[in-house]
């Protein structure tokens, strides 16, 4: 499995309304990305941390990714950050293979 990370790092200017867009508009829109298989995000928990959120979009392999990186729907994804409410800092992307380590319960 991989996964696209995309990391906010910054702050929103309105948190409430950058929310409401970016889970009732923008992830319905990244939802149709070809084989993608699961989407997290992860949001800080102190208004105070460098990050503001962590977007986890996973694929099975890197063919999936790649196919899914180079579709339509991405770019109607990444068309639809300049409706995002206002954003102070960065969005970053990286790729990661993921490998999973067992944990005894």
């Amino acid at each position: 499995m991989v996964k696209l990370c995309v990391i906010y790092e910054g702050r929103p200017q309105n948190a409430d309304k950058f929310d409401s867009y970016y889970f009732g508009n923008h992830l319905p829109i990244v939802a149709r990305i070809p084989k993608v298989r699961r989407i997290n995000v992860s949001k800080s928990r102190k208004a105070g941390d460098d990050f503001y959120q962590i977007a986890e979009i996973f694929f099975d392999n890197s063919a999936d990714l790649d196919a899914g990186l180079a579709s339509p729907e991405r770019a109607a994804a990444a068309q639809d950050r300049q409706n995002f409410p206002a954003f102070e800092g960065t969005i970053r992307y990286a790729t990661f293979e993921i490998a999973e380590y067992p944990v005894k319960g």
